[in-house]
Protein backbone atom coordinates (compact mmCIF):
# COMPACT_ATOMS: atom_id res chain seq x y z
CA UNK A 1 0.00 0.00 0.00
CA UNK A 2 2.73 2.45 0.95
CA UNK A 3 4.73 1.47 -2.15
CA UNK A 4 1.75 2.23 -4.40
CA UNK A 5 1.26 5.58 -2.66
CA UNK A 6 4.94 6.36 -3.24
CA UNK A 7 4.76 5.47 -6.94
CA UNK A 8 1.63 7.56 -7.52
CA UNK A 9 3.39 10.62 -6.06
CA UNK A 10 6.84 9.92 -7.50
CA UNK A 11 7.07 13.23 -9.36
CA UNK A 12 4.48 15.40 -7.62
CA UNK A 13 4.99 14.46 -3.97
CA UNK A 14 7.34 16.15 -1.56
CA UNK A 15 10.33 14.65 0.23
CA UNK A 16 8.33 14.86 3.45
CA UNK A 17 5.51 12.83 1.86
CA UNK A 18 7.98 10.16 0.77
CA UNK A 19 9.52 10.02 4.23
CA UNK A 20 6.07 9.50 5.77
CA UNK A 21 5.37 6.61 3.41
CA UNK A 22 8.74 5.00 4.23
CA UNK A 23 7.97 5.41 7.93
CA UNK A 24 4.65 3.65 7.30
CA UNK A 25 6.51 0.70 5.76
CA UNK A 26 8.82 0.45 8.77
CA UNK A 27 5.87 0.67 11.17
CA UNK A 28 3.99 -2.10 9.37
CA UNK A 29 7.05 -4.36 9.32
CA UNK A 30 7.46 -3.89 13.06
CA UNK A 31 3.77 -4.47 13.85
CA UNK A 32 3.12 -7.96 15.24
CA UNK A 33 -0.53 -7.83 14.17
CA UNK A 34 0.52 -7.50 10.52
CA UNK A 35 3.22 -10.14 10.93
CA UNK A 36 0.57 -12.62 12.08
CA UNK A 37 -1.45 -12.02 8.90
CA UNK A 38 -4.89 -13.46 8.13
CA UNK A 39 -5.44 -16.92 6.69
CA UNK A 40 -7.06 -16.42 3.27
CA UNK A 41 -7.64 -19.42 1.03
CA UNK A 42 -8.48 -19.51 -2.68
CA UNK A 43 -11.73 -21.09 -3.78
CA UNK A 44 -12.88 -21.95 -7.28
CA UNK A 45 -15.88 -20.02 -8.58
CA UNK A 46 -18.54 -22.59 -7.62
CA UNK A 47 -17.10 -23.25 -4.16
CA UNK A 48 -16.26 -19.64 -3.42
CA UNK A 49 -19.69 -18.27 -4.24
CA UNK A 50 -21.40 -21.12 -2.40
CA UNK A 51 -19.49 -20.16 0.74
CA UNK A 52 -20.07 -16.45 0.10
CA UNK A 53 -23.79 -16.74 -0.67
CA UNK A 54 -25.06 -16.20 2.88
CA UNK A 55 -23.10 -12.93 3.23
CA UNK A 56 -22.91 -11.68 -0.35
CA UNK A 57 -25.61 -9.03 0.07
CA UNK A 58 -24.18 -7.59 3.28
CA UNK A 59 -23.14 -3.90 3.07
CA UNK A 60 -19.51 -3.02 2.39
CA UNK A 61 -18.81 -4.58 -1.02
CA UNK A 62 -16.85 -1.69 -2.53
CA UNK A 63 -16.85 -3.10 -6.08
CA UNK A 64 -20.63 -3.36 -6.16
CA UNK A 65 -20.88 0.17 -4.78
CA UNK A 66 -18.85 1.44 -7.73
CA UNK A 67 -20.14 -0.96 -10.41
CA UNK A 68 -23.89 -0.92 -9.87
CA UNK A 69 -24.63 2.77 -10.59
CA UNK A 70 -22.56 2.57 -13.79
CA UNK A 71 -24.32 -0.57 -15.04
CA UNK A 72 -27.76 0.77 -14.16
CA UNK A 73 -27.06 4.06 -15.94
CA UNK A 74 -26.70 2.04 -19.16
CA UNK A 75 -29.74 -0.17 -18.47
CA UNK A 76 -31.97 2.87 -17.95
CA UNK A 77 -31.69 3.78 -21.66
CA UNK A 78 -32.56 0.32 -23.07
CA UNK A 79 -36.10 -0.50 -24.18
CA UNK A 80 -37.79 -3.32 -22.20
CA UNK A 81 -37.70 -6.77 -23.77
CA UNK A 82 -36.43 -10.28 -23.12
CA UNK A 83 -33.43 -9.93 -20.81
CA UNK A 84 -30.87 -12.42 -19.52
CA UNK A 85 -28.95 -11.80 -16.31
CA UNK A 86 -25.95 -14.10 -16.80
CA UNK A 87 -24.03 -15.01 -13.63
CA UNK A 88 -26.91 -13.35 -11.79
CA UNK A 89 -25.70 -14.09 -8.26
CA UNK A 90 -28.35 -13.06 -5.74
CA UNK A 91 -30.33 -11.19 -8.39
CA UNK A 92 -29.39 -7.54 -7.89
CA UNK A 93 -29.35 -6.73 -11.63
CA UNK A 94 -32.34 -9.02 -12.27
CA UNK A 95 -34.35 -6.98 -9.77
CA UNK A 96 -33.47 -3.77 -11.58
CA UNK A 97 -34.35 -5.29 -14.96
CA UNK A 98 -37.77 -6.37 -13.66
CA UNK A 99 -38.36 -2.86 -12.32
CA UNK A 100 -37.53 -1.48 -15.78
CA UNK A 101 -40.18 -3.70 -17.38
CA UNK A 102 -38.05 -6.51 -18.86
CA UNK A 103 -39.06 -10.17 -19.01
CA UNK A 104 -36.11 -11.56 -17.04
CA UNK A 105 -34.30 -14.87 -16.97
CA UNK A 106 -31.33 -15.30 -14.64
CA UNK A 107 -28.66 -18.00 -14.71
CA UNK A 108 -25.83 -18.78 -12.33
CA UNK A 109 -23.39 -21.58 -11.58
CA UNK A 110 -24.18 -21.62 -7.85
CA UNK A 111 -27.46 -23.15 -6.60
CA UNK A 112 -27.20 -21.29 -3.30
CA UNK A 113 -27.03 -17.94 -5.11
CA UNK A 114 -29.96 -18.93 -7.34
CA UNK A 115 -32.10 -19.80 -4.33
CA UNK A 116 -31.54 -16.34 -2.85
CA UNK A 117 -32.24 -14.68 -6.22
CA UNK A 118 -35.46 -16.65 -6.65
CA UNK A 119 -36.75 -15.46 -3.28
CA UNK A 120 -35.62 -11.87 -3.87
CA UNK A 121 -36.99 -11.54 -7.41
CA UNK A 122 -40.01 -13.85 -7.80
CA UNK A 123 -41.04 -12.10 -11.04
CA UNK A 124 -37.97 -13.53 -12.82
CA UNK A 125 -37.13 -17.09 -13.86
CA UNK A 126 -33.82 -18.54 -12.61
CA UNK A 127 -31.90 -21.54 -13.95
CA UNK A 128 -28.52 -23.18 -13.24
CA UNK A 129 -26.09 -22.62 -16.11
CA UNK A 130 -22.46 -21.95 -17.02
CA UNK A 131 -21.44 -18.79 -18.90
CA UNK A 132 -19.66 -20.99 -21.43
CA UNK A 133 -22.72 -23.14 -22.21
CA UNK A 134 -25.96 -21.20 -21.93
CA UNK A 135 -29.07 -23.41 -22.30
CA UNK A 136 -30.83 -21.14 -24.81
CA UNK A 137 -31.21 -21.05 -28.59
CA UNK A 138 -29.41 -18.44 -30.64
CA UNK A 139 -30.93 -14.95 -30.75
CA UNK A 140 -33.16 -15.55 -27.71
CA UNK A 141 -32.68 -12.22 -25.90
CA UNK A 142 -32.87 -8.48 -26.58
CA UNK A 143 -30.51 -7.70 -23.68
CA UNK A 144 -27.82 -9.66 -21.85
CA UNK A 145 -26.28 -8.42 -18.60
CA UNK A 146 -23.25 -10.03 -16.95
CA UNK A 147 -22.04 -8.42 -13.74
CA UNK A 148 -18.61 -8.90 -12.13
CA UNK A 149 -18.15 -12.46 -13.38
CA UNK A 150 -16.22 -12.59 -16.63
CA UNK A 151 -12.83 -11.76 -15.07
CA UNK A 152 -13.05 -15.00 -13.09
CA UNK A 153 -12.40 -16.78 -16.40
CA UNK A 154 -8.80 -17.14 -17.64
CA UNK A 155 -9.81 -15.52 -20.95
CA UNK A 156 -13.00 -13.66 -21.97
CA UNK A 157 -13.38 -14.60 -25.63
CA UNK A 158 -15.39 -17.83 -25.29
CA UNK A 159 -17.80 -16.37 -22.75
CA UNK A 160 -18.39 -13.21 -24.80
CA UNK A 161 -19.00 -15.38 -27.87
CA UNK A 162 -21.63 -17.33 -25.94
CA UNK A 163 -23.28 -14.18 -24.57
CA UNK A 164 -23.34 -12.75 -28.09
CA UNK A 165 -24.78 -15.96 -29.50
CA UNK A 166 -28.01 -15.63 -27.50
CA UNK A 167 -28.46 -11.96 -28.47
CA UNK A 168 -30.83 -10.94 -31.24
CA UNK A 169 -29.51 -8.62 -33.99
CA UNK A 170 -29.54 -5.11 -32.55
CA UNK A 171 -29.56 -6.51 -29.01
CA UNK A 172 -27.38 -5.07 -26.27
CA UNK A 173 -24.75 -6.68 -24.07
CA UNK A 174 -23.81 -4.92 -20.81
CA UNK A 175 -20.95 -6.50 -18.88
CA UNK A 176 -18.85 -5.40 -15.93
CA UNK A 177 -15.61 -6.74 -14.49
CA UNK A 178 -12.89 -5.83 -12.06
CA UNK A 179 -10.70 -3.28 -13.82
CA UNK A 180 -7.51 -4.89 -15.18
CA UNK A 181 -5.44 -2.25 -13.40
CA UNK A 182 -6.71 -3.52 -10.05
CA UNK A 183 -6.26 -7.14 -11.09
CA UNK A 184 -2.62 -6.39 -11.93
CA UNK A 185 -2.26 -4.89 -8.43
CA UNK A 186 -3.34 -8.25 -7.01
CA UNK A 187 -7.00 -7.61 -6.26
CA UNK A 188 -9.27 -10.66 -6.20
CA UNK A 189 -12.85 -11.17 -5.02
CA UNK A 190 -12.56 -11.46 -1.20
CA UNK A 191 -15.28 -13.07 0.87
CA UNK A 192 -16.12 -14.43 4.29
CA UNK A 193 -18.15 -17.58 4.77
CA UNK A 194 -20.94 -17.95 7.33
CA UNK A 195 -18.34 -18.66 10.04
CA UNK A 196 -16.22 -15.61 9.20
CA UNK A 197 -13.41 -17.51 7.48
CA UNK A 198 -11.72 -15.44 4.76
CA UNK A 199 -11.20 -16.56 1.18
CA UNK A 200 -10.91 -15.22 -2.34
CA UNK A 201 -11.98 -16.04 -5.89
CA UNK A 202 -9.34 -15.28 -8.51
CA UNK A 203 -9.73 -12.35 -10.92
CA UNK A 204 -7.81 -12.29 -14.22
CA UNK A 205 -6.44 -9.01 -15.68
CA UNK A 206 -8.17 -8.97 -19.09
CA UNK A 207 -7.06 -5.87 -20.96
CA UNK A 208 -9.15 -3.48 -23.02
CA UNK A 209 -7.57 -5.09 -26.07
CA UNK A 210 -8.70 -8.54 -24.91
CA UNK A 211 -12.28 -7.33 -24.64
CA UNK A 212 -12.24 -5.44 -27.93
CA UNK A 213 -10.94 -8.50 -29.77
CA UNK A 214 -13.60 -10.68 -28.15
CA UNK A 215 -16.39 -8.24 -29.03
CA UNK A 216 -15.25 -8.03 -32.64
CA UNK A 217 -15.06 -11.80 -33.00
CA UNK A 218 -18.57 -12.16 -31.59
CA UNK A 219 -20.10 -9.64 -34.00
CA UNK A 220 -20.50 -6.99 -31.29
CA UNK A 221 -19.83 -3.26 -31.67
CA UNK A 222 -18.88 -1.26 -28.57
CA UNK A 223 -21.29 1.58 -27.79
CA UNK A 224 -19.94 2.66 -24.39
CA UNK A 225 -17.05 1.99 -22.02
CA UNK A 226 -17.25 3.27 -18.44
CA UNK A 227 -14.41 3.16 -15.89
CA UNK A 228 -15.80 4.31 -12.51
CA UNK A 229 -13.17 5.16 -9.93
CA UNK A 230 -12.67 4.64 -6.22
CA UNK A 231 -13.97 7.46 -4.02
CA UNK A 232 -13.34 8.12 -0.35
CA UNK A 233 -16.11 5.77 0.77
CA UNK A 234 -14.66 2.89 -1.25
CA UNK A 235 -11.11 3.58 -0.03
CA UNK A 236 -12.38 3.46 3.56
CA UNK A 237 -13.92 0.06 2.76
CA UNK A 238 -10.36 -1.32 2.44
CA UNK A 239 -10.98 -2.12 6.08
CA UNK A 240 -7.67 -3.37 7.45
CA UNK A 241 -5.42 -1.03 5.49
CA UNK A 242 -7.55 2.04 6.16
CA UNK A 243 -7.82 1.29 9.86
CA UNK A 244 -4.05 1.24 10.26
CA UNK A 245 -2.89 3.61 7.47
CA UNK A 246 -5.77 5.88 6.43
CA UNK A 247 -3.66 8.59 4.77
CA UNK A 248 -1.44 6.13 2.93
CA UNK A 249 -4.41 4.03 1.78
CA UNK A 250 -6.10 7.15 0.46
CA UNK A 251 -2.97 8.24 -1.40
CA UNK A 252 -2.65 4.75 -2.88
CA UNK A 253 -6.21 4.16 -4.11
CA UNK A 254 -8.26 7.35 -4.35
CA UNK A 255 -9.25 8.05 -7.95
CA UNK A 256 -7.99 4.77 -9.43
CA UNK A 257 -10.32 2.95 -11.87
CA UNK A 258 -12.07 0.11 -10.05
CA UNK A 259 -14.40 -1.46 -12.58
CA UNK A 260 -14.68 -1.78 -16.35
CA UNK A 261 -18.23 -1.58 -17.75
CA UNK A 262 -18.96 -2.22 -21.43
CA UNK A 263 -22.06 -1.77 -23.54
CA UNK A 264 -21.96 -3.50 -26.93
CA UNK A 265 -24.54 -4.06 -29.67
CA UNK A 266 -24.89 -7.12 -31.89
CA UNK A 267 -24.35 -5.73 -35.36
CA UNK A 268 -23.09 -8.69 -37.40
CA UNK A 269 -22.59 -12.45 -37.44
CA UNK A 270 -19.67 -13.76 -35.37
CA UNK A 271 -16.41 -14.54 -37.06
CA UNK A 272 -15.77 -18.26 -37.68
CA UNK A 273 -13.10 -18.32 -34.94
CA UNK A 274 -15.35 -16.82 -32.24
CA UNK A 275 -16.47 -20.25 -31.02
CA UNK A 276 -13.07 -21.93 -31.42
Amino acid sequence: MAGLALLRNLYDGSTEDAQRRIADVRRVLADEEFAAGEVTTEGDVATGYRLWSTRYDEPGNLLIAVEQPAVWSLLDDIEPGDALDAACGTGRHARRLVDLGHRVTGVDLTPEMLAIAGNAVPQARFLPADLLALPFPAQRFDLVVCGLAIAHLPEPRAAIAELGRVLRPGGKLVISALHPFQAHLGWHAPFQDADGNRGFIREHPHTHGDYLAAFGAAGLTVRACLEPTLGLAEVAAKRRAFRHLPETTTDAYLGLPAVLVWEAEKTSDPLPSASA
